[in-house]
This record gives structure tokens, sequence and C-alpha cells, in this order.
């Protein structure tokens, strides 16, 4: 009896130095991959105050107001980025979260999945854009996807599920995507989505329409699916921005979390 009591100590011992080896094994690369991107914002970007004009809806009057606030702008050194990936195509950043990204683009959308800006293996990946986007003269709707790395983690693409509490949706309606390009500047988020990559009744990842109509029903068709109501305007003319990332809250592993914004 007590050598079996011995044996059962012995095996819960090793089970437990097993988890606290994955455990750490885990916490070690998660933070490694954080100081990788902590270092590329260090070296590649300067933050100063730009500011923007939000529009303000009284309920009680008849004509919205404006009013001038202050959002931290990320000026990105592209020309550095492009030196250490040739792939760089733009950075993405959102105020007040830990978005601040450059973005790249592949002639797959595998690649950086599992790659690191620099190039190392990386289960962060990176953020990249759909490899039919043309980034130079933007489409009608440019697509960036992102990791959703869980287990409490809210670098890359994580604190994207906080959008589905308004009160954050309508405190971080602004998001900053600019291109090696172009200085698009700020773009403002007017849906969120939970979508179900199974489902046809609704093609979520378009990035070019036949014409002025078919986009602005699709327009029409994000709106409906959205959680919140959208406040805005659209017309033929306008830019679309989708952030896509992993949801399995409602979905499971066929769960995408959209967070879509036009160009201002």
């Amino acid at each position: 009896m007590k050598k079996a009591i011995v044996v059962f100590a012995i095996l819960l011992l090793c089970v437990a130095i097993v988890c606290v080896f994955f455990f750490v094994r885990d916490y070690m690369t998660a933070q490694e991959e954080i100081s990788e991107y902590d270092a590329v914002q260090n070296e590649y970007t300067t933050i100063s105050l730009e500011p923007v004009i939000k529009i303000v809806r009284d309920p009680d009057q008849d004509i919205p107001s404006t009013e001038v606030t202050e959002l931290p702008y990320v000026s990105a050194d592209f020309d550095a980025l492009l030196a250490d990936n040739s792939e760089t195509v733009g950075w993405i950043a959102i105020p007040d979260s830990v978005i601040s990204y450059p973005v790249v683009q592949a002639k797959d959308n595998v690649k950086y999945l599992n790659t690191s800006f620099q190039g190392r293996r990386s289960s962060a990946g990176t953020p990249f854009a759909d490899k039919n986007n043309n980034l130079r003269d933007l489409d009608a709707s440019t697509i960036i996807y992102g990791h959703n790395m869980g287990k409490g983690r809210q670098d890359m693409f994580g604190s994207l599920l906080s959008y589905k509490d308004k009160s954050y949706y309508e405190a971080h309606r602004y998001i900053q995507f600019d291109t090696i390009y172009q200085q698009q500047s700020w773009w403002k988020a007017f849906a969120v989505i939970e979508q179900d990559i199974r489902s046809e009744e609704f093609q979520y990842l378009r990035t070019q329409f036949g014409s002025d109509d078919e986009f602005l029903n699709w327009i029409g068709a994000v709106s409906t699916r959205s959680i919140f109501d959208s406040d805005l305007q659209f017309s033929a003319n306008d830019r679309v921005l989708i952030l896509s990332t992993c949801d399995r809250s409602r979905y499971g592993k066929n769960g995408r979390l959209l967070i879509l914004a036009v160009r201002m």
C-alpha cells in the first residue's frame, strides 16, 4: 500500500514538473514575441499628437456639432522597415490599445501566420494584408489579418475582442492605418461582426465590387450584421478597412471577429 502511494506521488510530481515546464516555455516564448515587436516599435516609430475632428450627435439637436480632439499618431520609418523586411506595406495602430504593428503582405495568406516581422518562426506571426489587396491604390476594402493569441494574451489582435463591449467600441473608434505609399491617416470603426466562416449568406472578405450599387449594398449588409448600429453615411467612393481575427466564443474554431472602419 505504501509503495503504491509512493509511486502515485512520484507520478503526480512528474506531471507537475511537465506542466511547469510547458507553462514556463510558453511564457518565455510569449515574452520573446512581445519583446520583438516592442523593439520594432521603439526603433522604427515616433509618436506625436494629431488633431482629429469628431462629429458629435446630440439627440436633442437636429444638426450635429463638431469637436477637435488630439489622438496619438504613430509615424513609421517605412524606409527602415522596408530595409528590414521588403514585404512591409503599412502600419496599423489603435490609440489606447496594444495594437501598433507593421503590416506585411506576401504572395499567399499563409506565410505570416507563423512568421515574425524579423523572419523568425513565431506563433504570433505578423499582421498581414490579404494577398489580393492593392496597397498602392487602395481597393474598396482592405483586409488585415492578425492572431488572437488567447491564453490571456492581449498582443497582436487579441484586444479586438474588447470591441464587443459597447463602451470600449465607442472609446476606440479611431484607427490609424498608413501604407508605404501614402499617409491614409484615420479610419472610423462603424461595424463589429461575429462571423461564421462556414456561412454562405454574407461574403465578408471582399476587396473589389462590380459596381457602386454592389458596394453600397454590401455596406448595407455589413451594417445589418453589426453588433452596434452605424451612425455613419456612406458613398460609393468610400474606402473600408477590415480587421479580422479568430473568435471562438460563438462559433468555435470557425468564428471570426471583424472590425470594419471607413477612411475619414
